[in-house]
């Protein structure tokens, strides 16, 4: 029982997949990107990277879980905190013990290698933690960050650069290549975020939230999400800032014209309107998603 109460928890710590984990795509390419050195230093401060990486990610989402269990059990989701609520404690307590080892580690990376890493992995762990949090701030403000657009634009406009930040000084000193990386992934994380709610609109209309879900129709959601992918792209393959990446970086185009062809032009075409039969396409800006983050990283093999 316990094994399985931890495979449950571990299963919501990866929930929803993202390139960040359960395979750590957005270390590895942060770390390829900015450190060539291979040696045996160079392999122990990948792999400290990667922990990070996860932990951090596990801390945010488990948070989020235990801060949403409310309304995941209205919304008949099932999950192990929604079948047996009492472990909701349990799993506040692993949250804030992942938020607490994560920073710690960072905290000591950063003074032995003399950069303030730790200032802006605060930031971030501070906007993830607002933004999810039901169970304080909540209470005492009235206003959850998570359940107005406002809020989640903020939160990940802030939380997506100081994470990305955070990372690369980890391998390295901030670079140029790294300063455009950032700048990419900011549009990266936006885009995610307009398609996010588009499962829970309905439970969220109920809940009488105002998301990006509710307050915006799925077609202006589809449109710019799409425009920012775009944006993504054209960030990283420009001429000006493809002085400062590999020429191997031009492989990005690949998953670029994939994403062009069975989802920017697909919905095009449809003006944008969104029905269940675009639940390929969908899958399509997310395969060309996870594949040019990975080219993005090899590339600089």
């Amino acid at each position: 029982m316990v094994l399985k109460n931890i495979a449950e928890l571990l299963r919501l710590c990866n929930t929803p997949a993202t390139i960040i984990s359960p395979v750590p795509f957005f270390a590895i390419a942060i770390f390829l990107a900015s450190h060539n050195d291979f040696n045996y230093y160079g392999i122990q401060i990948l792999f400290i990277g990667i922990f990070v990486s996860l932990s951090s990610n596990f801390a945010s989402n488990l948070w989020n879980h235990c801060n949403d269990l409310k309304e995941d059990i209205a919304q008949g989701k099932k999950t192990i905190l929604t079948q047996d609520p009492s472990i909701q404690k349990s799993a506040i307590i692993i949250a804030i013990f992942l938020y607490i080892i994560s920073f710690f580690i960072v905290y000591q990376i950063s003074m032995e290698v003399h950069r303030p890493i730790y200032v802006y992995f605060l930031i971030w762990a501070i906007a993830t933690w607002c933004y999810s949090d039901n169970l304080i701030l909540k209470k005492i403000t009235g206003f959850r960050l998570k359940e107005h657009y406002i809020g989640e634009f903020i939160t990940y406009g802030i939380a997506w650069p100081m994470y990305t930040l955070s990372i690369w000084l980890i391998y390295s000193e901030l670079t140029i290549t790294g300063e455009i990386i950032i700048a990419a992934f900011f549009f990266f994380s936006i885009s995610g975020l307009l398609l996010k709610d588009l499962k829970d609109i309905s439970g969220d209309r109920k809940a009488g939230l105002k998301t990006l879900g509710v307050v915006f129709s799925p077609s202006k959601l589809i449109r710019y999400s799409c425009y920012l992918m775009v944006m993504y792209y054209s960030i990283v393959l420009n001429p000006i800032t493809l002085e400062h990446f590999n020429s191997g970086t031009l492989i990005m185009i690949v998953p670029f014209a994939y994403f062009l062809k069975n989802t920017f032009f697909h919905m095009y075409l449809k003006n944008w309107t969104l029905d269940i039969g675009d639940l390929k396409a969908l899958k399509s800006m997310g395969y060309s998603a996870y594949a040019s983050v990975l080219i993005l990283g090899f590339t600089f093999l």
